[in-house]
């Protein structure tokens, strides 16, 4: 994902007081979950083709291992 096009949804994020990261590298999943998890961060959103098409993006849930698909605004509800 293209950092130009989450850079709206990350300001969303901080403005809602939300701590926001974008992972510097076009790196494969595995090592972008991999960070996360080094990291402590809880929660991952992950962004691709499908997500962009249905206007939904994906929260995962890193301590549990869930994710659901869900609208920018639902994701602010569930994580302020």
């Amino acid at each position: 994902m293209e950092a130009a096009h989450c850079s709206g949804w990350l300001s969303r994020f901080r403005e809602s007081g939300i701590k926001t990261e974008l992972y510097p590298d076009a790196a494969k999943m595995k090592k972008q979950m991999g960070y996360a998890d080094k990291n402590n961060i809880p929660f991952v959103i992950l962004a691709g083709e499908n997500e962009i098409a249905t206007g939904k993006l994906t929260l995962k849930n890193m301590i549990e291992g869930s994710q659901e698909s869900l609208t920018i605004d639902e994701i602010i509800a569930r994580l302020s």
